[in-house]
């Protein structure tokens, strides 16, 4: 007999009797417990008779065909990494297997790998039928890792912008310069895998794992304390070369500098094909090149700059040089050079101060000075100088006159700086012996810190002045007894020209005329063009 929960069967000679002990159950607990005991054929007919008045049914005649054991299936996972269980249950006449039949049959099918033996007593004690349970499990291997090299500085990174962050569009740049020493890129290694065992005591194999290393040529190097750190020894341009990481020393941009490009801050020359849009920056210690025009930008190069293309200032943009500068033409632009400024075409209402020369002779007869303030160490020489319409156009030679103020404001301070810290001397020398001499208190000891701090912050202001009142003074050395401006062709009324501070309003048309200031007569002298010819300042 076999009983459970709510049934019970009971196997007799002439058949197979299902009874109850509650008539409180529902069909599908009666189908579900035939299913689990293996009663598989049976009286559908006496079935639902029995369902409906609860009293004990004939199911089925005995047979040998129905009546079977047991049957253990063993099923593997397609790595070997798992041995699966299913039991068909025995009909219940019949034993269900036992730990050792398992394992027998596990046996037989060649898992011999991180058997269970607690997994399969449950499996048995559960009675659970018909389902595939895990009771071997493999050693998994532990997979490696390929080599990798990660980019400290990325020349292709796109911007990282954040939602909430506000941009200048204007001075972000694509460009990634570097430093020597600069860490730039680390190989991490690979780390290799370690194999497994399948269930069947077989090779589970780690995949295999890729070895990479760092592509580079000039301007980077292995870092020779750690070799898996690449390292820049040179200033320059960090670019991707087909996979190959490069340090160029020269930026050269075959296009125009706008907002797909950036703005430019670079340790080494620039050459830019294209123009330079208005609102952004060029920046470089080297030259810089620019073979379009520079429209509102500003231009700054502790070397020389070359714009093929001319200068459109739109009264906002500058360009500045520690060297000379070339351009084509200059319209309401602002430049300044610590060198000379050479101009092909005219330059018209700007502003251009040069250390040594502005000089507009480079095409023909038609470069023209016209408004704007032109300031030059030594020299101004142009075709024309003005024009038709009278238009104001300032011209000063020398040391302007704003610094030979500035000159007189840094003596004056310097002096006073001088007698203010004479003064303080005294009481200074009185505070310390009273130091020495243990006398000191808390009130004079203060007075005695704000003397010191006042002392040093007139010596740093003192220094500061000083030093700038020596380049003024060297600037006056370079152009003393020397200045001149030059007009080959013609010099329009409306242009004011001054000569090392003295000055002289045209009122009638010159020609082929140069200005030097007379120092006798403390007057503008006029001149032929050709006055100290070949000599840089006319002098």
């Amino acid at each position: 007999m076999f009983e459970k929960d709510k049934f019970y069967l009971e196997a007799k000679p002439d058949g197979i009797y299902l009874s109850c002990y509650t008539e409180d159950f529902k069909e599908s607990d009666l189908y579900a417990f035939l299913k689990e005991w293996g009663v598989a054929r049976y009286d559908f007919k006496a079935v639902r008779q029995f369902i409906k008045d609860k009293k004990t049914c004939k199911l089925c005649v005995r047979s040998e065909a129905f009546e079977k054991p047991a049957r253990v299936k063993i099923t593997l996972d397609a790595p070997k990494m798992n041995a699966f269980v299913e039991i068909e249950p025995p009909f219940f006449t019949k034993p269900w297997p036992t730990v050792d039949d398992i394992k027998k049959s596990l046996d037989a099918h060649g898992v011999k790998v991180g058997i269970s033996d607690d997994a399969i007593q449950s499996l048995l004690a559960r009675k659970l039928a018909n389902e595939a349970v895990v009771v071997a499990t493999g050693v998994p291997p532990v997979e490696g890792k390929d080599a990798e090299i990660e980019l400290i500085k990325d020349p292709d990174k796109p911007f990282d912008v954040r939602d909430d962050e506000k941009i200048d569009f204007w001075s972000r740049s694509t460009i990634v310069t570097v430093h020597p020493g600069q860490e730039i890129a680390i190989k991490h290694p690979l780390v290799n895998g370690k194999n497994g065992v399948d269930v069947t005591g077989g090779v589970a194999k780690a995949q295999s794992v890729r070895n990479v290393d760092f592509s580079f040529g000039e301007g980077l190097k292995r870092d020779e304390m750690n070799p898996l750190l690449l390292l820049a020894t040179a200033e320059g341009q960090l670019k991707n070369e087909r996979g190959r990481l490069v340090v160029l020393p020269e930026l050269d941009i075959h296009r125009d500098i706008d907002f797909a490009v950036g703005s430019i801050d670079f340790t080494g020359a620039v050459k830019i094909t294209g123009a330079v849009r208005d609102g952004f920056h060029v920046a470089a210690q080297g030259n810089i090149m620019i073979n379009g025009p520079v429209e509102g930008a500003d231009i700054d190069s502790q070397g020389v700059i070359v714009i093929q293309g001319g200068v459109r200032g739109m009264g906002r943009g500058s360009v500045r040089a520690n060297g000379d500068i070339s351009l084509s033409f200059g319209d309401n632009a602002t430049i300044r050079s610590g060198g000379s400024i050479l101009v092909k075409n005219a330059i018209l209402h700007s502003h251009l101060y040069a250390q040594t020369a502005v000089i507009a002779l480079d095409s023909g007869k038609h470069s023209q000075i016209a408004g704007g303030r032109i300031e030059a160490g030594l020299e101004v020489a142009c075709h024309i100088l003005g024009s038709e319409m009278g238009t104001k156009t300032e011209v000063v030679v020398g040391l302007p006159p704003e610094q030979l103020e500035k000159r007189k404001i840094f003596t004056t301070e310097i002096k006073r700086c001088e007698e203010n810290l004479e003064r303080l001397e005294p009481n200074m020398k009185i505070l310390k012996t009273l130091e020495a001499a243990g006398k000191l208190d808390d009130k004079k000891r203060a007075m005695m810190m704000d003397l010191t701090k006042m002392k040093f912050q007139l010596q740093a202001a003192k220094e500061g002045m000083q030093k700038e009142l020596n380049a003024l003074e060297e600037q006056i050395a370079l152009v003393k007894d020397k200045g001149i401006v030059r007009v080959k062709d013609i010099c329009y009324p409306g242009a004011v020209i001054t000569v090392r501070g003295l000055t002289y309003i045209v009122h009638e048309i010159c020609k082929y005329t140069a200005f030097i200031a007379n120092d006798e007569k403390r007057a503008i002298e006029l001149v032929p063009y050709d006055y100290m010819a070949g000599k840089i300042g006319g002098g």
